[in-house]
């Protein structure tokens, strides 16, 4: 298994049926066999090769990465990451976004996973919120994922529900205070 270098390039690539939907570098902020910590620089390109179903973000308007860039932490094995967003000009911490998604398997230049639409916020204070579920039984209904798959999504958001309700997290919060 390569790890990378803090300062290294790595391709963060979803991967839906077989082919790559989007693809876009991150800066690798840490990585070690139990954690891989990367930054989405703000003005990011984003790719998205043709594919048969699109990506909603595939539009002029989304060719980048918007707003203050976001830092995004992986476990081995977790099917989501944490990610951490900040807002305005003095770069104040926001939320914790934690995004369903296929756990990461590493490639020679980075990672690939997919996103699995449906996601969690929590704030601070702990308080929690589901996000994107209307998005995500839309992708269901039109194959996005199979019966099986979308079973899963929903067992991990349950798990992500009580891990948030009990307030017994994993990550640092000293992330919160992380500057690129």
């Amino acid at each position: 298994m390569r790890l990378f270098e803090p300062g290294d390039v790595a391709v963060r690539r979803e991967v839906l049926h077989g082919r790559v939907w989007s693809e876009m570098p991150t800066r690798v902020v840490a990585d070690s066999p139990d954690l891989l910590a990367v930054f989405v620089e703000p003005g990011t390109p984003l790719n998205y090769p043709e594919h048969h179903y699109p990506h909603p973000w595939d539009k002029p308007s989304r060719g980048f990465w918007r707003g203050n860039g976001k830092l995004m932490l992986h476990r081995p094995g977790d099917a989501y990451s944490v990610d951490l967003f900040w807002r305005g000009p003095d770069r104040v911490f926001s939320d914790f976004y934690l995004n369903l998604q296929a756990p990461f398997e590493r490639t020679d230049d980075g990672f690939n996973t997919l996103d699995h639409a449906l996601d969690y916020r929590m704030h601070l204070d702990g308080r929690w919120e589901q996000l994107d579920l209307d998005e995500f039984e839309r992708d269901v209904a039109v194959g996005k994922y199979s019966a099986a798959e979308a079973e899963a999504i929903r067992l991990e958001g349950k798990k992500i529900e009580a891990m948030l309700s009990s307030g017994d997290i994993w990550w640092d919060l000293a992330w919160v205070d992380w500057t690129p």
